[in-house]
Formats: structure tokens, C-alpha cells, sequence
């Protein structure tokens, strides 16, 4: 199984493969010794800049990446990958995706709460410390229905500010983990029963540093990291297709593919190319 990780910003051609050896550094020793992982990026738009960061809660930063995103997973499309799987928390271009990929397409924030809800009965969330980013996850939350699998305040914002953090926890990641750690065992003394890193930047660093499991009070608590558990998902999803039949996603009410007729004629009607 090949699933291609769909990088939400540029990443030049020759920093790609390093890309990609990150993401093994976070998924490999969940997956099957068959499944592969490939990266793909923008052709555009700006790369990873810590400083930068906080644009991400811009709307119209989002609606530019977004269509960003959706082109690259256009083009990903008609590579023959068995999934795909966008890097981002925010889940940019999923919905939108399915509504034209014939590849399965999967996003982080609804497998790793979901995932995380098989695992105790209340959550607690970690994010960046970015303006709006604790009230954008709780409407993640709140859109999913999991409000009720929260403790009280359940999405906090780690204690240093993002663009700050970031940076310096790429070059190392201890002094973030460990931030993250002190606030996850206040969590899990508040009612938590599992912490889910509720960032793929915060989950990069956790999974490379090998931050899966907290020991507390004699007790041992599930840290849920999202690429990790994002791709692990689109695996299994993927095996449940193949041997069961299980449409991906749901054709239901209206939520059949876009025939490649429709799909050109969308595409041809603003513009671009196919």
C-alpha cells in the first residue's frame, strides 16, 4: 500500500525525501511492513517559516493554501496512491476532496479524536499558542459532536507562544515535550483519560521524539499524536475496502464523486487546468 502525505505548504523538490523521512520517524512503527509513504506540496505559496505561523488563523491565508492544497491532491489523484492523507490539524481541502478524488483522502483532526475516543472516556487537547486556535479546535470538537467527551476548558494552549516554539523545538524537541507533559498531567488530574496533540506541528514533534504514552501517579495515559494516527487510519480504512467492500466515503444523500465530466467542466469554467 502506497498512502502519499499531503504537505499544506511549498516544500521544495530536494527537501522532500527529507520531509518524508520525518513523517516515517512519526508513522512507520504503526504501519503494515508493506505500506509506503510518499510526500507531495504546493507547485506554490509560502514554506515553513516559524515566524510565520500564526497566518494559519488567517481566513484568507486559509482560502489561498486551501485551493493550494486541493491542486496538489488534483494532481496526487491520478498517481495511483491507495490514500492520502492532508498534514495539516485544520483538515484543509478534505471536504472538498472527496467530492472529486477517486483516491480516498483523509484528514487529522477527525481520525485522531475519533481514534482517541476508542481509548477513555474523556479527552483533553493541547494546541499551539496562536490567536483563536483554542476556540477553532473546539468548534472542530463541537462539529463532530464530541463536545460531551471533553473535560471542563479541554482545549488549552501550550505555554509558550507558537512562533517561538516551534523553531526551537525542531532544533530540539525536549523543552516543548516537556511543556506538554506538565499540562497533560494537570489534565489527567482534571478528569482526562487520554491527550490528544491536537496540531500536526506539535504532533511532528511528539512522534519524532517518540511521545506516545505519559506515566502519572503510577498510571499510564495515551498521548494521541495525529499524522500517526491519521495515516494509520487511512490504512485500515483502505484494508476494510479492499476486503469488505466498505465505500470510502459514503455515497448517501448526495455525496456521490463528481463524474470527470463535471469535474473538467467545473475546473474549465474558472480557468484552470485539467
Amino acid at each position: 500500500m502506497e498512502i502519499c502525505i499531503i504537505n499544506v505548504i511549498h516544500v521544495a523538490d530536494e527537501h522532500l525525501e527529507s520531509t518524508r523521512r520525518i513523517d516515517e520517524a512519526c508513522c512507520l512503527k504503526v504501519l503494515n511492513p508493506d505500506t509506503r509513504l510518499t510526500s507531495r506540496s504546493p507547485l506554490s505559496g509560502p514554506s515553513t517559516r516559524p515566524e510565520n505561523m500564526e497566518d494559519h488563523r488567517s481566513p484568507y491565508f486559509c482560502h489561498l493554501i486551501t485551493h493550494q492544497v486541493l491542486e496538489t491532491i488534483a494532481r496526487a489523484d491520478i498517481e495511483g496512491f491507495d490514500a492520502m492523507v492532508v498534514k495539516c490539524f485544520d483538515d484543509l481541502g478534505v471536504k472538498e476532496a472527496r467530492n472529486f478524488a477517486r483516491t480516498p483522502v483523509f484528514g487529522l483532526a477527525e481520525a485522531t479524536f475519533h481514534y482517541a475516543c476508542q481509548l477513555g472516556g474523556k479527552l483533553g487537547a493541547l494546541v499551539p499558542d496562536m490567536p483563536g486556535q483554542v476556540a477553532f479546535v473546539q468548534k472542530q470538537i463541537d462539529d463532530m459532536g464530541l463536545s460531551g467527551r471533553m473535560i471542563p476548558n479541554g482545549v488549552r494552549a501550550e505555554r509558550k507562544r507558537f512562533i517561538e516554539s516551534f523553531g526551537e523545538a525542531l532544533r530540539d524537541p525536549r523543552p516543548m515535550v516537556d511543556r506538554l507533559s506538565e499540562q497533560a498531567r494537570e489534565m489527567v488530574d482534571q478528569g482526562a483519560d487520554v491527550i490528544v496533540m491536537a496540531c500536526g506541528g506539535l504532533g511532528q514533534i511528539c512522534g519524532v521524539a517518540d511521545f506516545h504514552v505519559l506515566e502519572h501517579r503510577g498510571e499510564t495515559i495515551p498521548i494521541v499524536n495525529p499524522l500517526t494516527t491519521a495515516v494509520k487510519m487511512a490504512e485500515m480504512t483502505v484494508a476494510m475496502h479492499r476486503g469488505l467492500g466498505t465505500p470510502i466515503p459514503s455515497e448517501a444523500h448526495g455525496r456521490r464523486r463528481l463524474s470527470a465530466v463535471d469535474f473538467a467542466r467545473y475546473r474549465q469554467s474558472f480557468g484552470l487546468l485539467n
